[in-house]
């Protein structure tokens, strides 16, 4: 076990403390950046840093209590509701998909202050074209920094992708037709449906995305804009280890992770297990993990040049987050 102590009822600290006696309460998104792990937790809607080793973890935004406040004040102030993913910038700046809320908020490095970037508070579908503060988003779960300043928004039961341009400050969709269906093959990004985008993640030729309610992985090629299926065949199951990912099945997938050789890491949420696609092999398995997990959700990579990368697994309602590798 790398953080959280199985329960919800331990003690929650503000300052730097050993990771593994603090309440990880319903942890969810991971980010692994140059010199920390950062973690969300649902239950007391929290941003959490802890260092690679460890060591030591402490809150670093909201307050524990559920609420949608605090813009232009310390993040240790603000309240937020269900955060599930956090992405962090080059500047250290933490972006946060505060998903019941209905908006993507930014915390500030520099002064350690809070803003909402885009969405109203309120869920719906508007905005595409105008400016993040009139945008409305549905339940956004997912974010990644695309490196060309923009955020990508996984807009999760309007069933789309979509952009936060923060240059221009403009939101548009970039994917998805607000249909709950499944992509075709091949199609090109802006002719396609998404169902249940649910998680994300990005590297330089790919956009991972994961369908939920699709019961799929897809990769959307960056250069040619064109969306292909990786693995699941959209039906709910348990299915296909050792074999083509393209004829497993999994149930309710919700977190991706890529390592550094570009496999990819899958939360199968609702069969509790984690499941790896060997790309070069074109194999998929299930990861034999030491721990009855309980709704796992978020993952991310710890790259580690002298080691095997580590991955890390938010076990989430059991209030840790697991570690190990794909060995």
């Amino acid at each position: 076990m790398f953080a959280g102590t199985g329960t919800a009822e331990s003690p929650v600290a503000d300052r730097p403390s050993d990771p593994r006696s603090v309440a990880l309460k319903n942890v969810y998104g991971i980010e692994v950046t140059d010199d920390a792990i950062y973690f969300s937790t649902v239950d007391d809607h929290s941003i959490w840093k802890c260092d690679h080793a460890g060591t030591a973890i402490h809150r670093v935004a909201g307050t524990g209590k559920l609420g949608y406040s605090g813009d232009g004040g310390a993040a240790l102030e603000a309240t937020f509701n269900a955060p599930h993913e956090i992405r962090v910038d080059r500047n250290g700046d933490i972006y946060v998909a505060d998903t019941r809320n209905h908006c993507i908020r930014r915390i500030n490095a520099a002064d350690g202050t809070v803003e909402t970037l885009a969405g109203d508070g309120r869920p719906g579908f508007r905005g595409d074209g105008g400016p993040g503060a009139d945008a409305r988003f549905d339940q956004p779960h997912s974010i990644v920094l695309d490196d060309r300043n923009g955020v990508l928004v996984a807009d999760t039961k309007n069933h789309r992708l979509r952009r936060i341009d923060l240059t221009s400050d403009t939101v548009s969709t970039i994917a998805g037709d607000g249909q709950g269906r499944l992509p075709g093959e091949g199609e090109p990004w802006n002719e396609v449906s998404l169902f249940g985008p649910r998680s994300l993640a990005i590297d330089d030729r790919s956009i991972w995305l994961v369908l939920r309610e699709g019961n799929s992985v897809w990769r959307m090629d960056r250069a040619s804009e064109q969306i292909f299926r990786v693995a699941g065949t959209g039906q709910k199951g348990h299915g296909g280890d050792g074999g083509d990912p393209l004829q497993a099945t999994f149930r309710g997938p919700k977190g991706i992770g890529v390592d550094s050789q570009g496999n990819l890491l899958i939360v199968d949420t609702e069969n509790h297990a984690v499941r790896y696609v060997d790309r070069k092999a074109d194999q998929i398995s299930t990861l034999a993990i030491p721990f009855q997990m309980k709704r796992p959700h978020g993952t991310a990579v710890l790259q580690r040049s002298d080691r095997d990368d580590l991955f890390l697994v938010s076990d989430s309602e059991n209030h840790r987050v697991l570690a190990g590798t794909a060995d």
